[in-house]
């Protein structure tokens, strides 16, 4: 071996010791750290920031999105807006792109819009601005920063079912649960013989065809056969019923009428309010308790009059302009069931709210409910918040015209009278005391068809957003969802009519 061999293998041998014995750098906390922030997951919910939430003219909209995936892996994102907590609408978002390094994140929404923001990891925020696009050009619409949302609910959000272990999503009927509520529940497959028709109609709804769905059940020959819940919900959730609060108004003012005697609904409005004769003219003094239930009273549509104690509001009401002779147009208002419940509060001395609970809740073992109230005046048009069950009640007592368990709570007459179809609301839809109803001669709005649009008289109680009590009675049929199809532009929160005439109905015929 040369001289110079041997020197060049004898640097190499000096330093592969020198590496071997080289000492650990000394690594600090704050490196660990540094290090564990360059790899945290921006996988999770995000809710906006308090000061870019969405204020409209209403309400105050929140924004949240749902990342999923790992930064170096393909992200998938969700969005919507909350109110209170709660989904309001959903906010459609086609892509997510990240760049590792500026820590950037780009999301895309089906209206063109753009979303560029800047992760803080440390500070689990995201700050950034809404872009609209204009010819290409991306122009600053309005600030919008998010922050982890620990305290809202993932699947109340996004999630209509939990998938199963193979990430597959299948329909499994189990017979409702007797509970202690005083329903009685059965096998579906008693009543449906075309069970593959019942398994494809859930998993439409799962999917969505028919909107956001939070609760659905049936009552068939008054036994509970279907009682299913999505988005996280179960039986003993509340849920706003809307305009459906409307319809037990009614229910109570016609047991308030019949324990004070007053059987004739021609009865004159003032005659009941003697007090407020003050404010009687020629065109509100021939008004009647049969146009307040109608919504046929021509009242001017207002929104000065303010939610004082009851007493206070009626003649608020009644002081109200009238543009139309009493009884020939119908105009779909708030003052009607305000009136309603002054009536209650007049023959009993109790709120609409106190006389339901005494005669109407109690009795059916409707206990756990929640009835807005604004100056010791329950909100009539829309407060009531309920639990699914309880609303299936409410369609089974009128499906037995007024009967619960043997005792006649609601006068059978006044049922009668209810449900009757006293005016047409439109080609699609008539009107009673409160009460929707469809029947053979009502057009169908989602087809075109000059056939008849259904085989059977139908008996609705609506609230805004998809909240229905739908009874009937040929078939002793009752079915009641509950939903949060608000957006009213997609029609989500009518395709619950269709989907019950099409495909709910024929199951059991």
């Amino acid at each position: 071996m040369n001289r110079n061999k041997l020197i060049f293998l004898s640097i190499i041998v000096l330093g592969l010791l020198f590496a071997c014995n080289k000492k650990e750098p000394n690594i600090t906390k704050q490196d660990t750290d540094q290090k564990r922030v360059d790899y945290v997951s921006i996988d999770g919910l995000w809710k906006s920031t308090p000061e870019t939430v969405l204020e409209l003219e209403n309400l105050t909209l929140e924004p949240v999105i749902k990342i999923s995936g790992e930064i170096s892996n393909k992200l998938s994102v969700e969005g919507c807006f909350t109110w209170d907590g709660q989904f309001r609408d959903y906010w459609w978002l086609s892509e997510i792109e990240y760049c590792d390094r500026s820590n950037q994140i780009t999301i895309l929404d089906e209206d063109g819009s753009t979303y560029i923001g800047k992760i803080d990891k440390a500070k689990q925020k995201i700050t950034g601005m809404m872009y609209s696009n204009d010819g290409g050009k991306l122009v600053p619409e309005d600030k919008l920063d998010f922050i982890r949302a620990s305290n809202l609910n993932v699947e109340r959000l996004f999630v209509p079912r939990k998938p199963n272990e193979d990430g597959s999503i299948r329909y499994s009927y189990q017979t409702p649960e007797i509970l202690n509520d005083e329903l009685e529940t059965a096998s579906i497959f008693k009543f449906v013989n075309d069970t593959t028709a019942l398994y494809e109609l859930m998993m439409d709804v799962i999917s969505q065809e028919y909107g956001r769905l939070e609760s659905f059940l049936i009552i068939k020959n008054g036994k509970l056969v279907l009682e299913e819940y999505f988005y996280d919900y179960s039986h003993t959730d509340l849920h706003n019923i809307f305009s459906c609060t409307k319809s037990i108004v009614s229910l109570a003012s016609g047991i308030a009428l019949e324990q004070n005697g007053i059987v004739n609904t021609e009865q004159r409005i003032f005659d009941i309010f003697h007090q407020f004769k003050n404010l009687q003219n020629e065109k509100n003094k021939g008004i009647t308790l049969k146009h307040i239930l109608t919504m046929t009273a021509g009242f001017v549509q207002s929104e000065e009059y303010k939610m004082e104690k009851p007493e206070k509001l009626v003649g608020n009401i009644l002081g109200l302009p009238v543009e139309a002779k009493p009884g020939e147009q119908f105009r779909y208002n708030s003052e009607s069931p305000y009136l309603l419940g002054g009536i209650v509060y007049e023959l009993s001395g109790k709120t609409i709210s106190e006389f339901t609970k005494e005669n109407l809740f109690a009795p059916m073992c409707i206990i756990d409910y929640n009835w807005k109230e604004e100056n010791g005046n329950p909100h009539c048009e829309s407060g009531l918040y309920m639990q699914a069950r309880d609303m299936a009640k409410i369609g089974l007592i009128l499906a037995n015209n007024g009967n619960w368990k043997g005792k006649q709570l609601v006068p059978e007459q006044w049922i009668r009278e209810s449900i009757k179809p006293h005016v047409a609301e439109s080609d699609f839809f008539n009107y009673g005391y409160q009460w929707w109803h469809r029947s053979k001669s009502n057009k169908s709005w989602w087809k075109e068809s000059t056939e008849k649009s259904m085989e059977h008289d139908m008996l609705l109680a609506l609230g805004y957003g998809g909240q229905y009590i739908f009874v009937v009675k040929d078939l002793d049929l009752v079915i009641t969802m509950t939903s949060s199809d608000y957006n009213e532009g997609n029609g989500m929160a009518f395709k619950k009519i269709p989907m019950v005439i099409e495909e709910i109905i024929p199951l059991f015929e």
